[in-house]
């Protein structure tokens, strides 16, 4: 097999730094707020009475 072209190592380079950086500390911190935030949003309109309740 020989070796990737210039624009397949281009492609990998790129790939592989996408993955790092949504590995990374600051993005994995990231999800975890917007988890929260989802959470708590979700919580709070359990915790609505709704509209169409008699």
């Amino acid at each position: 097999m020989g070796k990737p072209t210039e624009a397949a190592q281009k492609l990998l380079a790129e790939a592989h730094a996408d993955y790092q950086r949504a590995n990374s500390p600051a993005m994995k911190a990231a999800a975890r707020e917007q988890l929260g935030q989802a959470r708590a949003n979700g919580n709070a309109a359990a915790a609505t009475p709704s509209s169409r309740r008699n």
